[in-house]
């Protein structure tokens, strides 16, 4: 969304009619905007700080004429619907992590431990999976470029990263549906054999 002078220069005189003090209302609410979006787990909280308030910016004209409470008030508002918007569409890339694993299970079960699986990632890890997939087509392409630029590597290495997450996640989704199925995971059951333990199998017949 393009911001114009005129735009930015009318938000400033909703602030505050002196510019100097609207200029301060300004970087305290995108402060406390930033604050906010970090607080709630997000790793993009100045952008999302600054979406917010082009947000604002975009509908200042109607929201003046109705709305006489504090500016802050307003752009916190607009601050919880994007963070709704953000989970709903981390939710939504869940879902696009297609990973078929063996032995199958039913397509609740499957959603279920994904989300186990998913919650035993680190966040930074979790963020990431979920933030690849946030997007399908040409879109996905230049997100990807976004997250290569923002942790400072190349969209090969944040493309590793991702297989590497997904390939864990595969696993643990595999034990999952094993248990779910009743079996136990094979690595488990090795480790749990007595003749997996050195000494143990000698201890026993002693």
């Amino acid at each position: 969304m393009t911001i114009t002078q005129e735009q930015f220069d009318s938000l400033l005189s909703w602030l505050n009619a002196d510019r100097e003090l609207a200029a301060k209302s300004y970087e305290a609410i995108r402060s406390s905007l930033v604050k906010t979006f970090v607080f709630n787990g997000f790793n993009d909280a100045e952008d999302l700080a600054d979406e917010t308030i082009n947000r604002v910016m975009g509908r200042l004209q109607d929201i003046r004429m109705r709305y006489t409470n504090d500016p802050a008030y307003y752009f916190h508002g607009v601050a919880r619907n994007v963070i709704r918007e953000r989970r709903r569409r981390k939710e939504i890339s869940a879902e696009q992590i297609v990973i078929v694993v063996e032995p199958k299970v039913e397509p609740s079960e499957e959603s279920v431990c994904l989300g186990h699986c998913l919650h035993r990632l680190s966040a930074s890890k979790r963020d990431l999976i979920l933030e690849y997939y946030l997007y399908e087509g040409h879109r996905k392409v230049a997100h990807h470029k976004d997250m290569a630029g923002a942790l400072k590597i190349t969209t090969g290495a944040i493309r590793n990263r991702a297989h590497k997450i997904r390939s864990n996640l595969a696993d643990c989704m595999r034990e999952c549906a094993l248990i779910k199925k009743g079996q136990q995971c094979p690595l488990r059951q090795a480790l749990s054999s007595p003749s997996s333990v050195p000494g143990r199998q000698n201890a026993k017949g002693a």
